[in-house]
């Protein structure tokens, strides 16, 4: 399996060293293992603006250079990739930019945490009367706009805002529309992200959303968006059964910002024979 959605403790609201999960990746038998916890908030320059929910700015560089170690020190055992989980931004700087064009991260997941300045698992983004579907388009547009920009190579849980608040009685179509052909358009991957399971049920992005995806020819990634080593490659097996039954044929690792195709089928051989990651 390959787990590219992971976080440990700079982040201020996970557990663990990143050797941590690197070890879990490997007693799980995965062939590749991604860190990418989140990313400083660098459109704005305190060091800590959100504590408990990007690592301080001061901690950027350290998290690059024991992330690179791990990588090359596991080389022989297992794939280690060194990513990041970055927020899009409506008002993200050049300095944001900057960072996550480092020639050290594998990869850039972009993720809409917030819209409007609140976060999408806090309920007061429905204060003053604002409609579910309004709220859920928003978030749509934002992600949308994540695929414009060019920053990430892959889009975290597309879907998360139908976790926390009412449910529209009819999903906002126009703006589904919007965010699935910007994707496509960009060419960037989707996470499979099985943190979903936990948080409502089922993964992101939803069946119905996945279903349209796939039609639309995006690719896919998996992540388990662990926050605790025994959290890596959650819930992968059901998920790959899922991704093969709607007709999916392959996932997607990434190297140095390249995108490799990896068969669903070669997952599941190495899966279910028990046998040893080589990392290559």
């Amino acid at each position: 399996m390959i787990d590219l959605h992971t976080h440990h403790w700079r982040c201020g609201h996970a557990r663990g060293e990143l050797e941590a999960y690197v070890d879990a990746a490997l007693a799980r038998g995965l062939r590749t293992i991604g860190l990418s916890d989140h990313a400083p908030r660098f459109d704005l320059l305190d060091d800590a603006p959100a504590p408990g929910m990007h690592m301080p700015a001061s901690d950027w560089e350290g998290y690059l250079q024991e992330a690179s170690r791990l990588r090359d020190a596991f080389a022989d055992r297992i794939a280690v990739r060194v990513g990041v989980e970055a927020d899009q931004l409506a008002d993200g700087s050049e300095r944001y930019r900057r960072a996550l064009d480092d020639g050290r991260l594998d990869y850039a997941i972009g993720s809409v945490h917030y819209v409007d300045g609140v976060h999408v698992y806090d309920r007061s983004k429905y204060a003053g009367g604002l409609e579910p579907e309004e709220a859920h388009a928003a978030y749509y547009l934002e992600v949308a706009r994540a695929a414009d920009s060019g920053l990430f190579d892959l889009l975290g849980h597309v879907d998360a805002v139908q976790v926390v608040g009412p449910t529209p009685r009819t999903e906002p179509e126009g703006a589904i529309r919007t965010m699935i052909a910007a994707i496509a358009d960009a060419d960037v991957a989707v996470e499979i992200n099985t943190s979903g399971v936990h948080k409502r049920g089922a993964p992101f992005p939803n069946a119905d959303l996945l279903q349209r995806l796939v039609r639309a020819e995006v690719p896919l990634a998996l992540g388990s968006d662990a926050h605790d080593p025994h959290r890596v490659g959650d819930g992968f097996d059901a998920v790959i059964r899922d991704l093969a039954a709607a007709g999916v044929r392959s996932v997607v690792d990434v190297r140095r910002r390249e995108r490799i195709p990896v068969p669903l089928e070669e997952l599941v051989g190495t899966r279910s024979r028990g046998r040893s990651p080589t990392g290559r």
